[in-house]
């Protein structure tokens, strides 16, 4: 059989035009063969290789290749497009990255090669003054996190107080350790225009753009004690504080006959205190009793209280409870 066919091929070549035909059929059908064969450089995740193939589009070379796409991974030239002779067809297999965007957390996979292209593809628009960690232009590391700040700035107006100052006026007129209001103080009013730098909805930052003042405060004018001489009955007491104190009375028939908390034997001018605010041993004027010595002290004597010692029992009834000044004499 074989001879019987190599003999048909000799007669064939025998015959010069028919010869002539042959070889340009076969000439073709090599040439159709290199043409249609096509030398791509495959790249998958940075590594690269050489392939041959007779396949017309990238993803029948994939097929062909045996490589299964994931939705999210990244083909270069697109799936459909048509294969040429010395192609590289470049694929990036996508890896699960973070992704928080105003504060909101979740998981994403994307073959894109940076953070910007990550962004972009997945629709997330950076703002001018957003801030993104790591830059745009950062390659994309799996595993790791992706960071969208948002940050909006804002203007506002409000009002503010101003609060009034305190001016302290010595008096001669008025008894050292007394105060009084001579002009009550207002607090003013200022607009105030704020900035304010917010981030993922919380206020990042605020500094005062400018404040004019609406209404100006008043001062409020205090005047301070400075009297400290007191003329009683001819004679001049000099004296360091002014006490509002509750007086009471006692007699030598309250006492029972003992002496005071000094051990001296009471008497008219003799006075018992708390010596938490008068110490024992003080001398002061009592207002309608006269100069006395702080000496005794009593149970009931708390505070800004004082008993005065009266000679009879008569007296002290008279003098009952009342409100005087006692003045810390120097």
């Amino acid at each position: 059989m074989l001879e019987h066919t190599v003999q048909q091929l000799r007669g064939l070549l025998r015959r010069p035009r028919l010869a002539i035909v042959v070889v340009l059929v076969v000439s073709l059908l090599l040439v159709g063969y290199v043409e249609a064969r096509k030398e791509i450089t495959l790249v998958v995740d940075g590594k690269s290789r050489t392939v041959l193939t007779m396949r017309a589009t990238v993803g029948a070379l994939l097929k062909q290749e045996g490589i299964e796409l994931d939705p999210e991974d990244l083909v270069e030239p697109d799936y459909d497009a048509k294969l040429d002779r010395k192609m590289t067809v470049n694929i990036r297999r996508a890896v699960p990255v973070t992704l928080e965007v105003g504060g909101v957390v979740w998981e994403v996979k994307t073959a894109q090669p940076t953070v910007g292209k990550a962004l972009t593809s997945l629709d997330i628009v950076v703002g001018n003054q957003d801030r993104l960690d790591p830059p745009a232009f950062f390659p994309v590391i799996a595993g790791k996190k992706i960071t969208v700040i948002r940050v909006e700035e804002t203007e506002t107006k409000e009002e503010v107080k101003i609060p009034y100052k305190v001016e302290r006026r010595q008096d001669g007129n008025l008894e050292i350790g007394r105060t009084r209001v001579v002009q009550r103080g207002v607090d003013g009013v200022a607009e105030r225009r704020l900035r304010r730098l917010w981030e993922n909805g919380e206020l990042a930052q605020e500094e005062v753009v400018s404040e004019q003042v609406i209404k100006e405060p008043v001062t409020e004018i205090v005047a301070v004690g400075s009297m400290g001489t007191l003329s009683r009955g001819g004679t001049n007491y000099s004296y360091s504080r002014v006490i509002d104190a509750e007086a009471t009375a006692y007699c030598p028939t309250d006492d029972g006959g003992g002496v005071t908390a000094t051990g001296i034997k009471p008497k008219r001018g003799i006075v018992a205190v708390d010596p938490r605010v008068i110490p024992l041993g003080t001398k002061v004027y009592v207002e309608n009793y006269g100069p006395a010595l702080a000496a005794d002290t009593g149970g009931a004597i708390k505070g800004n209280r004082v008993d005065v010692f009266l000679d009879t029992h008569e007296e002290a009834v008279r003098w009952g409870r009342r409100w005087v000044k006692v003045y810390v004499l120097k």
